[in-house]
């Protein structure tokens, strides 16, 4: 069993504030922006889905991706890269499977927004390797996006100026 997700619904500590707040710094986002926990999956669908949804973090983390992505090119041979970055089939089962088990435990039944959490996990991993393969520092905002996975959580989104964490 794998301990991604265990902690949603779950209070977030000072920890977990400080790797967002990091997270978002560092994609250029330094207003401050409140760190708000999420109780349930009926709150974290009404988030991932809020019409007022802001994209800025989106935009500033596309364009770090593309950044980061130019830098490794050049750098590497494209299909060593290649399968640095691809994850294996039993990556995507096991984000699945543990959003699944997370979902189920606290009363959560949507299959679109367990997908959505896997599918936001693979990303995360994708993002990471690929600041890693940069030789970014490990306070690099994917980094941190990735910690707060690792610790349980699910980032969701910066909405109406808050940033949420599941």
């Amino acid at each position: 069993m794998s301990d991604w997700f265990f902690m949603l619904g779950e209070p977030l500590g000072d920890s977990e504030r400080e790797l967002a707040r990091g997270y978002l710094s560092g994609l250029g986002i330094d207003e401050p922006a409140p760190i708000e926990g999420v109780a349930d999956f009926v709150a974290a669908s009404r988030i991932v889905s809020h019409p007022d949804w802001d994209r800025r973090w989106w935009d500033a983390e596309q364009r770090e991706r593309e950044r980061l992505r130019a830098q490794v090119a050049s750098d590497r041979d494209p299909s060593q890269t290649l399968r640095a970055l691809s994850p294996g089939p039993e990556q995507a089962a096991i984000a699945h499977g543990a959003a699944a088990v997370q979902a189920a435990r606290i009363g959560g039944s949507d299959p679109g927004l367990i997908r959505a959490a896997a599918g936001a996990l693979g990303e995360a991993l994708y993002l990471a390797k690929l600041a890693e393969l940069a030789f970014e520092a490990p306070s690099h905002p994917f980094s941190r996006k990735l910690e707060l996975f690792a610790g349980g959580h699910w980032p969701l989104g910066l909405v109406r100026g808050h940033y949420y964490v599941f």
